[in-house]
């Protein structure tokens, strides 16, 4: 790991660029070699699962903890080669999400096994079946997301494992969000923790849940002005919020949303708000995710970020990292008070 982890930082700028190494349980030293690599980085943090939880929740732990305007992951063994990351962030100037591609016609990829190219062929098929994706290739550990659109759809997601890629692509095209494939460049590293038929099997159960299920996610808090139209109403709440905040039309009028962010962080920007815009006349919110797919009246095409402005707070409360770990937790959703 720790070459991987040189070469991909050999290529950012360390001024503007936040670093998290997320790791999904190791019984190895992988923690602590990442902490002393990256002891000089101005913004960084390692985040040590307590538990091997699957390769969604470490990817939704590391989002729930960033805090840039643009929000990407490689995975370690950086079978992408990570020179095409600039590229891949580009992207985003036209883009909601950036899909690193092995089947795109640009794709330069190497010593690929035949039972990888067989998985890669056959999940294509079944995804194109199951869920309609028009993507070829769902499974490439190299996407990046404008920060607000990651926040938002890890807050939606549920699946820990292979499969969460198909989950919240999923939700993004039905949120009518702008997908686009990106070629790279690819090579088979050796030392692969995939099986080829348990990880299989196991990619097309999740995928079959996320067609007949919807878990329950914590909602999330948010603001509403009522009344003020999307330009002006961002304006308002740039000095109170941050580059990941969500803001949308929303029932004649502009909400900001806190995904992916703790109650006490989210608690206390609303308050902020409240305060601030007493003068429109201000209402906290409480929304459920399902109700952003449900309803015509906020998405597509109604959303943006806030404008990006200094690096959020970092988190040192201990209840808050308390929370931060409860959101990571698909699968043990933590009980939020609703707002009535």
């Amino acid at each position: 790991m720790l070459g991987g982890l040189s070469q991909l930082l050999d290529g950012l700028p360390s001024d503007d660029t936040e670093i998290l190494v997320i790791d999904d349980g190791s019984t190895d030293d992988t923690a602590s070699v990442a902490r002393r690599r990256l002891a000089a980085w101005p913004q960084h943090s390692v985040v040590s699962l307590p538990r091997n939880s699957g390769k969604g929740a470490a990817v939704r732990a590391g989002v729930v903890r960033a805090r840039g305007d643009v929000i990407a992951f490689v995975d370690a063994d950086m079978a992408t080669d990570p020179r095409d990351l600039g590229s891949l962030v580009s992207t985003l100037e036209g883009s909601d999400i950036a899909v690193g591609s092995r089947t795109h016609d640009s794709s330069l990829v190497h010593g690929r096994s035949s039972y990888r190219a067989a998985m890669t062929q056959t999940f294509g098929l079944v995804m194109n079946t199951l869920m309609h994706l028009p993507i070829g290739d769902t499974q490439c550990g190299f996407k990046a997301f404008r920060g607000p659109v990651a926040k938002l759809l890890f807050h939606g997601s549920r699946v820990d494992r292979y499969a969460f890629d198909v989950e919240v692509l999923n939700l993004a095209t039905r949120l009518g969000l702008k997908i686009q494939e990106v070629p790279v460049r690819w090579s088979e590293v050796s030392g692969s923790h995939i099986r080829p038929c348990r990880d299989a099997v196991q990619m097309i159960a999740d995928v079959a849940r996320t067609r007949q299920t919807w878990r329950i996610q914590p909602p999330m808090q948010g603001v509403f002005l009522p009344g003020v139209p999307m330009e002006p109403a961002t304006d308002l709440i740039r000095p109170w919020t941050r580059s990941v905040d969500l803001s949308i039309s929303w029932k004649g009028g502009t909400a900001v949303l806190f995904p992916c962010t703790p109650p006490t962080t989210a608690g206390r920007i609303t308050r902020r708000l409240l305060s601030a815009l007493r003068t429109y006349d201000p209402e906290a919110l409480s929304v459920d995710f399902g109700v952003l797919l449900n309803s015509g009246d906020s998405m597509p095409g109604s959303w943006r970020e806030t404008p990006s402005h200094n690096w959020p707070e970092t988190v040192d409360d201990p209840g808050v990292s308390i929370e931060l770990d409860a959101l990571s937790r698909a699968n043990e959703p933590m009980a939020v008070p609703r707002r009535r």
